[in-house]
């Protein structure tokens, strides 16, 4: 039986090891008919590296002899294309560079693959100088005279650009806009390499995670198309549904493939990435993590969540606070938190990390991270955070937003009374959230109303290692607006919760009677024995009522005739 190629990017080895390899080699020759100089954008762990060595594998003169070892029983091996083995590849990958010492690491980079591209070719070319830029430009060159045709890829063109964006948008801005910024620099000689009759460099293939480092190096003027929101590369890297049922099939888990079709829709499915292609796609590095759990242990892992897709973007501070006061940007979130859709009229392409307040360029950008998932509306187009991996980090980053404007909440005391909701019905959770958000002055001047007390309940409760949290979720007669589904065996109670609000200025007694009487009505409604994907636990039903920011109810409601509401 094949090995999961979890965590491997190499495509020889993966076909030299014998590793399960999900053949995307039909995606070849697409590229080969489209523009010689492409970029192609995806969040973190979909497998652009190991597209990106497929491309190398395939194209590079060097590996010529080797040629069918490596492809046989792939698409591409039965349909070849007239550029196979024909081209010099120069292969950067942006992600080595060390961002603690940017502008020394990644001119070592350049070096270091000037010379190993001079050593793997065996050409006769010395330097006596050490600028990376000098030596590429004598590299050039040297091709164009010697007709030795280049294609450049690059892995992870923005890696280390994004990083210093995050931790400093001034070294960003110096990095990206001033005549001496060396990796500005570089992009112009690359351009310079493909002008001209004889250029040296053929074709060029970048992958990245946003377009914001291209549009700012380059001023607006892409040196290469972008295919990343192209239909016919819409799965050219992730793992389709039908993808997943033949890996389902190859290790014989015919018999739990409901309970991992179900899991694995709920937590790593979700993603399109052009509004007109009906079905979504599941994120590469969580589907491998996921089954290699069931080949090696035999049931799922104890953690839904990989610890390498967790990202650093909470850091992204300067996007959702001005002054100590959180804008607009938030108020997103906070919509996108709770299952909200948010429509706009496009998704940008190509913007500026300088024009991140603008709304459609900040939607946009949690596009490119993988944040939201897009769906066409007549002329308009729906946002929403595909599943609930991702809910869980867009908590994470809600959170240290929260941090950044002294909003903190002690996670280890609110985990444990969670997990002593689960176990026993504590309501206490509750009350601690309401008395530590009751102190926040610096939220309550920014908003204010039902929408972000629910957002704010969602964003916490998401933080939890027990539950899926799913709101404005559709049951029998209605629809619940917060549930928590349990994840983990030993959670004895799943909750139903009903969230009602009265503004300060209209609450009366009469009126927080006539919400809780409301609430215990919606509650009785609800039905959900048959709904797909609930585990067999009972449901506390949950009704908490707000007067503005105070929680001035907070009961369980158990119906006379019913009692608990039990999934199956």
């Amino acid at each position: 039986m094949k090995k999961i190629p979890y965590g491997v990017s190499d495509f020889k080895k993966i076909r030299e090891k014998d590793y399960y390899y999900i053949d995307k080699t039909k995606f070849i020759e697409k590229i080969e008919d489209n523009s010689d100089f492409l970029f192609f954008l995806r969040p973190r762990r979909f497998g652009k590296s190991l597209l990106i060595s497929t491309l190398e594998s395939y194209y590079d003169i060097y590996y010529k002899d080797n040629f069918n070892d490596i492809f046989k029983d792939t698409y591409i091996y039965k349909n070849q294309t007239k550029l196979k083995s024909s081209f010099h590849i120069i292969r950067f990958d942006f992600s080595r560079v060390d961002v603690t010492d940017y502008i020394n690491s990644f001119q070592e980079h350049i070096i270091f693959v000037i010379n190993q591209f001079i050593k793997k070719y065996n050409l006769p070319i010395e330097f006596d100088f050490q600028s990376p830029l000098g030596r590429l430009e004598i590299l050039f060159g040297y091709c164009t005279l010697n007709q030795l045709p280049i294609y450049i890829l690059i892995d992870e063109y923005d890696n280390f650009i994004n990083k210093i964006l995050i931790d400093n948008i001034n070294s960003y801005k110096d990095l990206v806009t001033t005549k001496e910024a060396f990796y500005k620099q570089f992009f112009t000689m690359l351009k310079v390499g493909t002008t001209g009759t004889d250029a040296p460099i053929k074709r060029m293939f970048f992958t990245g995670v946003s377009p914001l480092a291209l549009f700012d190096v380059t001023s607006g003027s892409n040196i290469g198309a972008n295919i990343s929101m192209d239909d016919l590369f819409n799965n050219m890297v992730g793992v389709s549904r039908d993808e997943l049922d033949e890996m389902i099939s190859y290790y014989k888990f015919d018999s739990i493939k409901d309970k991992i079709i179900s899991r694995t829709n709920e937590w790593y499915n979700g993603y399109r990435f052009d509004e007109n292609i009906k079905d979504t796609i599941y994120n590469t590095d969580m589907i491998l993590y996921y089954l290699k759990s069931f080949i090696y242990k035999n049931e799922e892992p104890r953690n839904l969540i990989d610890i390498n897709v967790r990202t650093d973007y909470s850091k992204l501070k300067y996007l959702v606070y001005t002054s100590k006061k959180l804008n607009g940007n938030f108020d997103l979130l906070n919509q996108l938190i709770r299952d909200e859709e948010i429509i706009i009229s496009e998704i940008k392409d190509n913007f500026s990390a300088f024009e991140m307040l603008e709304k459609e360029n900040f939607i946009s950008f949690l596009f490119a991270l993988g944040f939201v998932t897009i769906q066409k509306e007549l002329f308009q187009i729906k946002v929403r955070i595909p599943n609930q991996t991702i809910k869980k980090i867009v908590a994470d980053f809600i959170y240290s937003a929260f941090k950044d404007v002294d909003f903190n909440i002690h996670l280890q005391k609110f985990n444990n009374l969670l997990a002593n909701f689960a176990l026993n019905k504590d309501l206490e959770i509750f009350h601690y959230l309401n008395e530590v958000e009751k102190t926040q002055s610096v939220i309550r001047d920014y908003i204010d109303g039902e929408g972000f007390i629910k957002g704010f309940l969602t964003a916490y409760l998401s933080l939890n290692p027990y539950y899926e949290v799913k709101t404005e979720f559709e049951v029998t007669k209605g629809f619940v607006d917060i549930l928590l589904n349990p994840i983990k065996d030993e959670i004895v109670y799943g909750a139903i919760i009903e969230l009602k609000y009265i503004s300060n200025s209209k609450y009366s007694d009469k009126l927080l009677s006539e919400k809780v009487e409301e609430a215990k009505t919606q509650l009785d409604r609800y039905n959900i024995k048959d709904i797909k994907n609930m585990v067999d636990k009972p449901f506390v039903k949950i009704i908490l009522v707000y007067k503005g920011w105070e929680l001035v109810y907070c009961e369980r409601y158990i119906n006379q005739n019913k009692g608990e509401i039990n999934a199956k």
